[in-house]
């Protein structure tokens, strides 16, 4: 699985050829993949082709891309072979090699941690990619309660295998904040949960609040009370919105 911060989503269109295409390459990877007992491990003899910095995360390309007339940008959705690493130990802590296939997820709706959602951008499919991705990009303080500790910097391996183009993802940023002042405060994301009707299973002001002091957990890297937009890992700009 691709570490999730909300939910998820889909679909765009493509031409029948293309699409055809796609689903065979898919299906032998699948293929492969399920028959392949070796567990893919961290290689620190890797070439690394260049590195570049990606709004805090370290990006070295260790393949270039073999059909780049199309980039990863928000709102598309992506199929990726991935490899999560603990970067002090190069302890492997999840990959797609583990379910046997490909995994599928959406690009620029906060489906995925802060630093996959920045070091996947404008990758084109072929391309192989080593993320580093500091504690604060990732998880934090909390860690995710089961594989990555507290306040562990992250390594991934990502090689994108297949791009459908989608639409730009709402912003959901602007919504919360609905003062205008560029930072959503606790009372904003309280009164958001409410108005959108995402309290189906929540029970008195108490458990909102719960909910909203784990989310500040996350997104509140700064820890001054407000989640600014460089914090937020939601969608957060829209197709005519400006940062």
């Amino acid at each position: 699985r691709i570490p999730k911060n909300t939910a998820e989503a889909v679909v765009s269109t493509q031409s029948t050829g293309s699409k055809m295409k796609s689903m065979i390459f898919l299906l032998l990877l699948a293929v492969v993949g399920c028959n392949d007992s070796e567990k893919y491990e961290y290689d620190n003899t890797a070439e690394v082709l260049y590195t570049f910095d990606m709004q805090g995360v370290r990006v070295d390309v260790l393949r270039r891309g073999e059909d780049c007339h199309k980039k990863a940008e928000d709102g598309d959705m992506l199929t990726a072979e991935f490899h999560g690493f603990l970067e002090n130990s190069f302890e492997r802590f999840e990959s797609s090699h583990d379910t046997g296939k490909p995994s599928s997820f959406k690009l620029g709706h906060g489906y995925m941690i802060k630093g996959l959602e920045r070091g996947l951008q404008n990758m084109c499919i072929g391309e192989k990619r080593r993320l580093h991705i500091p504690a604060a990009l990732a998880y934090g303080k909390i860690g995710d309660s089961k594989n990555v500790p507290p306040g562990a910097d992250l390594i991934y391996d990502v090689e994108v295998i297949h791009i459908q183009k989608g639409t730009t993802p709402p912003n959901i940023f602007a919504k919360i904040d609905t003062n205008g002042d560029k930072q959503i405060s606790k009372d904003e994301m309280a009164n958001f949960i409410l108005e959108t009707g995402r309290t189906v299973t929540l029970r008195g002001e108490s458990e909102i609040n719960a909910v909203v002091d784990e989310i500040f957990k996350l997104e509140d890297t700064d820890e001054n009370g407000f989640v600014d937009i460089s914090e937020f890992s939601g969608p957060k700009k829209g197709k005519h919105d400006e940062l």
